[in-house]
């Protein structure tokens, strides 16, 4: 008995990704288009194609076609008929042959039938063809059980007309469900991967249809891709490359690289990957169509290491080996990257600029924190893909400033080595590091201060609109405002330092040991208290150098929102009685430390409110004193041992512009015009 294949065996060493769900198309396709070139057809060759999609026995009550809204089925089977030589005696034997060497000199492997199977559950073949100066019709099933019948499939017939007719029948979920189901994008895909064929002028003519549209391959290719087809050739270690550049108007939603084989295409790239901004259609400025560039690069090394399937290529690096002298995949790519930036060299010049632009105008107008990073780190410019939303644009020069400051995270270990040299001996190189590592920490430096500037302005403008009478002729909630200052309900143990604005308030404020929003007294961890009043906002502190010993809190700062409009209480009295229940507290440990409330404490008191007239009564028989400007009282509460501070909206929001005003010039030029002051009442 001779030896046999198991065919159920060799389609599960097969691997075929969804991606791939027309490649047993494509290799019916390509064995048309071979079988053409050996057959007295050569220069009168032609490819039918017929998609047949699947039925799924919905009864139409027009004319029978399906409404173009409607979605399309999928696709069930492919037939695909040739004028080609046909399954003559020797190819039919070198079909029975897995791993046949009948076609080799075109670079066929002997396997790609059974990719057919991997996808379809049956492959029907029918093909009329002369022998001996006869005509036969050899007719046979091919199934993952074998050939049926196997020899008794010939006939001789009266036709006189080479014809051969392959049907891939079932395809199957897997694949039907991830395979197009529009035929212009399968007629593309087909153009795609035979396009050596088209490009070279060794491509008989190709007709694709279904039961609606039928679709010329050929004049598509002339019409849409032909007159763009410009060569280059290369070299990498001693082996010889072609790559060939095209515009695709439609059809492909990538700029992409392919690599061939055997004419045939295998694998492709996303350029963007490569070339950044490259991420969407190219528009020429001479007016001509917008394209997508596709370019596909040929090599006799490429056809000696594609595998048995030509689904891809075995670089030495995929099995982990390195070859000294092999070429890898990133050696080919590389090389061709270059001839593709300089084909394209005009239009990545224009898109290149457009999008400096772009970012210059976002820096400028939305994020100048990241305007020293450009001045110093111009290479940024090309690193970031063009044609972003500001969303995206403002995430990619976040990550570029995180690369640079790992780059001087870096810098700063290298220093500390060259200067463990240089107390050896004057070293230039070392003077050189430091400098440059310097230079860099400046400007990161003002790069995050100009950040922190940006916030306040922010947080600033936001104040001003809530403190901004409304159209309804009122003022934005409480809430709001103190949400503004501080978030509500939460603890410095949750709130991040970026969220905590108390410097508009004072700038003392913006470091402490802890921080209670709208929380009771009970619910505290400092102190302990049964009180369940709730200061708007209560902070604590301590002096910084403290010993293991019980420590007091050195000052307690107790903050108290009142509505613009809100003239009901005495607010002087209502800090008051938070002070007097927190001095009532007893000490508390926390996280090993204790700390408690003394006579020694210091208690300052700030009330946010508008002067009313009211109001103003409350804090003259405060004894508090007005302030120089008339916008504010403070004054010191001796049985309290605390200072209290009364601040109207107008003051605070004044105050804290003149306060960061310098900053704000320095960062964003000059303000127009003066200070927006409060509406008078």
């Amino acid at each position: 008995m001779g030896f046999r294949l198991n065919i159920k065996g060799q389609l599960n060493s097969i691997h075929l990704a969804e991606a791939k769900a027309l490649w047993p198309l494509f290799e019916a396709v390509v064995n048309s288009i071979q079988s053409i070139e050996d057959s007295p057809n050569k220069t009168c060759g032609k490819i039918e194609i017929y998609a047949q999609r699947e039925d799924t026995g919905e009864i139409r009550l027009d004319d029978g076609k399906p409404d173009k809204d409607e979605p399309l089925e999928k696709f069930e089977s492919f037939t695909i008929a040739d004028n080609g030589l046909g399954f003559n005696t020797k190819n039919y034997e070198s079909f029975q042959t897995a791993y046949s060497m009948h076609k080799i000199s075109k670079g066929c492997k002997g396997i790609g039938r059974f990719l057919w199977l991997k996808a379809f559950d049956s492959v029907e073949i029918k093909s009329v063809f002369a022998e001996n100066g006869k005509f036969y019709n050899r007719t046979f099933s091919f199934t993952a059980d074998g050939i049926e019948p196997e020899d008794d499939n010939l006939k001789e017939t009266e036709s006189q007309e080479n014809c051969t007719q392959i049907t891939l029948k079932n395809f199957m979920p897997r694949y039907r469900n991830a395979a197009p189901v529009e035929l212009n994008v399968v007629a593309k895909k087909i153009i795609e991967h035979c396009l050596l064929f088209f490009v070279t002028g060794n491509c008989p003519e190709i007709v694709l249809r279904d039961d609606q549209k039928t679709i010329n391959l050929n004049r598509y290719f002339d019409e849409k891709i032909k007159d763009s087809i410009c060569q280059d050739e290369f070299s990498v270690k001693e082996k010889q490359f072609k790559i060939y550049h095209l515009h695709f108007p439609s059809g492909v939603t990538n700029h992409e690289l392919h690599l061939s084989a055997n004419m045939q295409d295998v694998s492709a790239v996303d350029l963007k990957k490569h070339i950044p901004d490259l991420q969407k259609k190219i528009t020429p400025e001479n007016g001509e169509m917008p394209f997508y560039y596709v370019g596909y690069i040929t090599s006799p090394y490429l056809d000696s290491i594609v595998n048995t399937t030509r689904t891809e290529f075995e670089f030495d690096e995929h099995h982990g080996q390195t070859s000294l002298f092999g070429v890898s995949e990133e050696d080919i790519l590389s090389t061709a990257v270059e001839f593709v930036k300089a084909y394209l060299s005009d239009d990545l010049k224009n898109i290149d600029a457009q999008k400096r632009d772009e970012i210059d105008r976002f820096v400028a107008e939305e994020r100048p924190t990241y305007r020293y990073m450009l001045h110093k780190r111009p290479n940024v410019y090309d690193e970031i893909p063009a044609n972003l939303k500001p969303e995206a644009l403002e995430l990619e020069l976040h990550k570029q400033l995180q690369k640079w400051e790992r780059e001087i995270k870096k810098q700063s270990v290298e220093l500390e080595e060259a200067a463990k040299e240089a107390v050896k001996k004057e070293d230039a190189s070392y003077k050189k590091v430091f400098e440059t590592y310097w230079e860099s920490i400046t400007e990161i430096s003002k790069t995050s201060l100009a950040e922190y500037v940006t916030r306040r302005k922010t947080l600033l403008k936001l104040l001003e609109d809530a403190l901004t009478v409304q159209k309804n002729g009122l003022f934005k909630k409480e809430e709001v405002i103190h949400s503004l200052i501080c978030p509500m309900q939460h603890t410095s143990n949750d709130v991040q330092f970026e969220e905590m604005n108390l410097w508009v308030i004072d700038e003392r404020l913006a470091y402490h040991k802890f921080l209670a929003s709208d929380k009771t007294l009970k619910s505290m961890p400092l102190i302990s208290s049964e009180s369940c009043k709730e200061p708007d906002i209560a902070v604590f502190d301590h002096a910084f150098a403290y010993s293991d010993s019980d420590e007091p809190f050195n000052s307690v700062t107790i903050i108290e929102f009142k509505k613009p409009d809100n003239d009901n209480k005495n607010p002087i009295n209502q800090v008051g009685e938070y002070v007097d229940k927190i001095r009532q507290g007893l000490k508390k440990k926390l996280n090993g430390q204790s700390f408690n409330v003394t006579e020694g404490t210091v208690f300052r008191c700030y009330i946010i409110c508008d002067l009313t007239d009211k109001m103003r009564t409350h804090c003259k028989n405060s004894s508090l004193l007005v302030t120089p400007d008339n916008l504010g009282y403070s004054g010191y509460n001796q049985s309290r041992h605390s200072y209290i501070e009364v601040i109207s909206y107008e003051k605070l929001l004044g105050d804290a512009k003149k306060r960061n005003e310098i900053f704000f010039e320095k960062l964003f030029g000059p303000m127009p015009g003066k200070m927006s002051h409060m509406p008078e009442k």
